[in-house]
């Protein structure tokens, strides 16, 4: 009976110290890669949620880009109608100044002439308000001018960048050479400030995506390090505390074999 308890000591003590290896290894990976799951059968869990945290991060990155590349579209919007305004005040000047009683004709005509050429300008502008082939100069919430903002993952949200038709001026030259352009300068100048208004609401949303998608960004990462990344504290005791076990294991293995020496030594006399 004792040689059978000597044996099946050796063998517990073996197979404990085959375990206590294999931990010891996943230790040195863990260390050695700094990522938690290293193995294909260490902590399956956490794996899982690894996959789902790395896609929103990866779909994160671009709704994060495409809030940035919204925001700068619309900060260029938001120039060209404030080009527009100007074109407006230089028409309000130029129509108080044809109503002047010391104007004479061929001032007139000179003002007639730039008011043709700042119509021409603001019909340039209103053409060419595109980003990356988006044209924003369209009404608000076609669909041609949505942008998505955030991750298929997380959550995303559809900004819409178009800010509405930009019209023609409606004070014509004749208006402006007579000082008579008043009532539809003032038609002129609520149309492009309405525009200019709608931009400026679409420029805060999106750059509100903007700075929503970066600390989703953030608050996904510092997650995905938490499911992901080796805690270097934890995992060192860890392989000191199997380090001890395994030098633990090898003398109680010499015991035990010792054990089973001796018996068999007394056996033999």
């Amino acid at each position: 009976m004792a040689t059978l308890a000597a044996h099946g000591s050796y063998y517990r003590i073996q197979d404990n110290m085959a375990r206590n290896g294999m931990s010891l290894a996943d230790n040195m990976q863990r260390l050695s890669s700094g990522l938690k799951n290293v193995t294909a059968g260490s902590r399956p869990g956490d794996v899982a949620v690894v996959s789902t945290l790395e896609a929103g991060v990866a779909t994160l990155a671009y709704g994060h880009s495409s809030a940035q590349t919204a925001v700068a579209a619309l900060e260029m919007a938001v120039a060209d109608l404030g080009r527009m305004s100007d074109i407006i005040l230089r028409l309000y000047e130029m129509n108080q100044i044809a109503g002047g009683s010391f104007t004479t004709a061929d001032d007139k005509a000179m003002l007639g002439a730039e008011r043709d050429d700042l119509a021409a300008e603001m019909v340039k502008i209103g053409d060419n308000i595109i980003y990356k082939g988006t044209d924003m100069g369209v009404v608000v919430g076609a669909t041609g001018a949505n942008v998505q903002i955030g991750s298929t993952v997380f959550g995303s949200t559809t900004v819409n960048i178009g800010f509405g038709t930009v019209a023609t001026l409606t004070a014509s030259s004749t208006n402006i050479t007579n000082g008579t352009a008043s009532t539809k300068l003032r038609a002129d100048k609520l149309a492009v400030d309405t525009l200019r208004l709608q931009a400026s609401s679409q420029y805060n949303l999106a750059a509100w995506g903007a700075l929503h998608a970066a600390n989703t960004t953030a608050a996904a990462k510092q997650e995905l390090s938490y499911y992901k990344d080796v805690d270097f504290a934890a995992e060192t005791s860890e392989l000191a505390k199997n380090q001890i076990i395994a030098q633990a294991g090898t003398a109680m293995l010499a015991q035990a074999n010792a054990q089973g020496q001796g018996i068999l030594a007394l056996l033999q006399t």
